[in-house]
């Protein structure tokens, strides 16, 4: 945790914050007209995970046409943005804003393991949705299939989790068929095969390495390997090559509480170059 969320979170329990703060982002969404989804902790309906977890922050999915107008709305209020998309993820799919007293809000414009256009994806996964209410404020929230598979693929991501016995497990057949046949629309058939133990059937494919490491880890090396693989055409994998050579400010200044200096963003920066080529020089020393 750090030194700002445990700044808040001395001020309220974490679980009340993240209602409320669910509530909030609501209201703007309410008065200026963004299409949004609420998803995971409070957003999750009844029977989908176990009881009693909780979550430290609020996600929620954006139409991404209407992402300009929720940033604005969550800076009029106090929100300050931390990470950009870019630096967010492997996916580059959310950035994080965070507010002195409702905390930590992350907005994603897609979802991990969704590779079909970003605006045509949240038409499928609002296709459904429904009103759950959240701190007494009625919350968009994806309907149970698309629940069912927004909370397998987080947790293929996560490297497993209870989420799938709720999600996956525990439905019947015909609810799976209904996943699967949604998987299909949104193209995440790897990602699913990843959270529910059949990914080796998609050996194949290019992101097969990266599901792969999410799921069952590795090194920093082969995670950059698997990005790379699943990073489609040249640009992407120049892109892609560059920015592992560069320290992540936006996580370092997490990690840190305070924006680094330029000594400690040198100093990670050889850490990394370091231990790059310690990997390196023991797999040679391996093989």
């Amino acid at each position: 945790m750090t030194q700002e969320a445990s700044a808040a979170t001395g001020q309220m329990p974490i679980a009340a914050r993240v209602h409320l703060a669910h509530a909030v982002v609501q209201k703007l969404a309410d008065d200026r007209g963004i299409d949004l989804l609420h998803l995971k902790g409070p957003a999750v309906l009844p029977g989908l995970r176990a009881d009693g977890r909780q979550s430290s922050d609020v996600d929620v999915l954006v139409r991404p046409s209407h992402l300009h107008v929720l940033v604005a709305s969550l800076e009029s209020v106090g929100f300050e943005q931390r990470t950009d998309f870019a630096t967010g993820s492997v996916f580059a799919h959310a950035a994080n804003w965070w507010h002195d007293h409702w905390g930590w809000v992350d907005v994603h414009v897609s979802w991990p393991g969704v590779t079909i256009d970003s605006e045509r994806a949240f038409e499928v996964l609002s296709r459904d949705s429904v009103r759950h209410p959240i701190a007494h404020r009625a919350c968009p929230v994806p309907g149970r299939t698309a629940q069912r598979l927004v909370l397998v693929l987080h947790a293929a991501r996560s490297g497993g989790g209870p989420d799938v016995e709720g999600a996956w497990d525990a439905a019947d057949p015909a609810e799976q068929a209904e996943v699967r046949a949604l998987t299909a629309e949104l193209g995440a058939e790897v990602a699913l095969a990843a959270g529910i133990g059949e990914l080796e059937l998609h050996r194949g494919a290019p992101t097969y390495a990266l599901w792969h490491q999410f799921v069952h880890g590795g090194t920093r090396l082969d995670e950059w390997r698997a990005r790379l693989a699943a990073a489609p055409g040249a640009r992407a994998k120049a892109d892609l090559l560059t920015s592992a050579l560069r320290v992540n400010r936006d996580h370092l200044r997490m990690e840190l509480g305070h924006a680094p200096t330029r000594q400690e963003v040198r100093s990670r920066q050889l850490r990394r170059l370091r231990r790059a080529a310690d990997e390196l020089a023991r797999r040679v020393t391996r093989r």
